[in-house]
């Protein structure tokens, strides 16, 4: 299970390596200053007016934000339409069957168990119901985040 400091560390780092730009278009601008405050308290700018947002608000506001990239990736899956850096070459990575990415058999077969038959069925399923797959524990979510990031697809495992 990720911890709410891993969640917010994920978050930043997705929004310092968003090549795609996407999480800017995605997310209002008190949301992505949120996530730049790892969700501590901090003064925001609103028309030359400051307002304080509590850590209490800031948590919430992550909140809103993981809702809106998890429903923004689900519109995504269920209409077929793909988030790709290099078009063809992220299509076929998320297409290539989890076989042919050697996994450690734990994995592998943790994975098939749970319908995971290509990276873009692990990406569907989502980080945080993957993270609860029986026998992956943090070794084989380690796996797979460096999978994904090497293949520059880890913004999409939300």
């Amino acid at each position: 299970m990720e911890t709410n400091k891993q969640q917010a560390d994920s978050l930043f780092e997705a929004l310092q390596n968003d090549k795609h730009q996407l999480l800017v278009h995605l997310l209002s601008p008190i949301e992505r200053e949120a996530i730049t405050h790892k969700y501590s308290s901090f003064e925001y700018l609103l028309n030359s007016t400051k307002i304080q947002i509590s850590h209490q608000a800031s948590k919430q506001l992550k909140q809103i934000a993981l809702i809106k990239i998890a429903l923004f990736t689900q519109v995504l899956n269920d209409s077929a339409l793909y988030l790709v850096g290099d078009d063809a070459r992220v299509q076929m990575f998320l297409d290539t069957p989890i076989e042919y990415h050697h996994f450690r058999t734990r994995v592998f077969h943790t994975l098939m168990q749970n319908d995971c038959y290509t990276m873009r069925h692990v990406i569907e399923h989502g980080r945080r119901r993957v993270a609860h797959f029986r026998n992956l524990g943090k070794a084989g979510m380690q796996v797979l985040n460096d999978l994904l990031k090497k293949h520059e697809c880890d913004f999409l495992f939300v």
